[in-house]
């Protein structure tokens, strides 16, 4: 048996598979045979808190039954279990550092990069462009003084996607840039071309500064596709065989 401090989810899909209301007592017992230990109380709390927030509604004496509102917080819990399981596939791919899986991982930017680009110039708000300001200007001046500059293009790259205002794309741009042999790679990589880093950000910024759409994606594009090409040719000369040696 387990207990369940949210049973939203579980009272809900409950409520939905039965064919009419269901009261209180029906509840507690279909949870316990799925396992979860809890108290007559506790679930009539929680269908109290379904009902106001209007997830649930009473159908007389005989209980509850589901609303519009409660079917789409049901659609919304499936796409956050499918979020999850492909999160958790995605982190298992970035566990593997071996050149095809590298270059997956940047292609993979590119596509979700890109589009965040292209958003953030649609909404990006002036307390966000100036904080890139400042980003890239910190970027450039490390640059000149011989170091990477890597916390920094984190860091700019985060900003657009929150500047995107899609949470989503947000997320996914975090999750990429927490694969670790992937950053330190990179952080190789620009030790050679730090300055041609500081370029490229500047020519996205300035599309973002222009609400130019089109041309923050085609910028951001075209850096992550030179970032391949400098990956491919690091990684090339790295390992003969091609894989990744050491963590």
């Amino acid at each position: 048996m387990k207990e369940r401090l949210d049973l939203r989810e579980d009272i809900l899909r409950i409520i939905a598979a039965h064919s009419g209301a269901i009261g209180q007592g029906a509840i507690n017992l279909l949870l316990r045979k799925q396992g979860v230990l809890i108290s007559m109380p506790t679930v009539g709390r929680r269908l109290q808190e379904l009902e106001f927030e209007g997830f649930v509604a009473k159908a007389g004496i005989e209980g509850r039954v589901l609303t519009d509102r409660g079917r789409h917080a049901l659609k919304r819990f499936d796409a956050e279990a499918r979020l999850r399981v492909s999160g958790a596939a995605l982190l298992d791919t970035l566990r593997r550092g071996d050149r095809k899986h590298l270059l997956d991982l940047l292609a993979a930017r590119r596509v979700i990069e890109a589009e965040a680009a292209a958003l953030a110039a649609t909404h990006v708000s002036p307390n966000a462009i100036a904080k890139m300001d400042g980003i890239l200007s910190r970027q450039a001046a490390g640059v000149a003084r011989g170091e990477t500059g890597l916390e920094e293009d984190i860091a700019f790259h985060r900003e657009i996607a929150r500047a995107s205002r899609n949470e989503v794309l947000c997320s996914l741009v975090a999750l990429l840039r927490q694969h670790r042999r992937y950053n330190l790679i990179v952080n190789s990589i620009r030790a050679a071309v730090g300055s041609r880093m500081v370029v490229d950000h500047a020519r996205i910024l300035a599309a973002l500064k222009a609400r130019d759409p089109h041309a923050a994606r085609a910028a951001m594009d075209r850096h992550l596709r030179t970032l391949a090409a400098d990956l491919n040719r690091y990684l090339g000369r790295w390992s003969p065989d091609g894989g990744v040696r050491g963590r």
